[in-house]
């Protein structure tokens, strides 16, 4: 296999799309017996358009679980976006 020199979307995303999926990396088990961690997140709206504040509102989140993730929890995340404005 020949490493890109440069990242390319159409090329990686849809690879470890596949990984995650088979791996169930995202999957939520509420009976699996881990520890719970729960991200609350806001309804999606249909006012307005995604923006930046979103970027900066929405990266901390994932952050956290992608942290507790990775320490063996069971991670809730329903992944939403607010657009009408609040994040920023």
């Amino acid at each position: 296999m020949v490493q890109a020199r440069r990242y390319d979307p159409t090329q990686a995303e849809p690879r470890w799309q596949k990984f995650w999926q088979e791996r169930g990396i995202f999957r939520f088990d509420p009976a699996s017996g881990r520890p719970l961690y729960t991200i609350d997140t806001p309804p999606p709206t249909v006012s307005g358009m995604i923006h930046m504040g979103h970027v900066f509102s929405y990266v901390q989140a994932e952050v956290l679980a992608r942290y507790h993730r990775m320490r063996g929890e069971e991670v809730f995340y329903p992944f939403c976006f607010d657009d009408n404005g609040l994040p920023s």
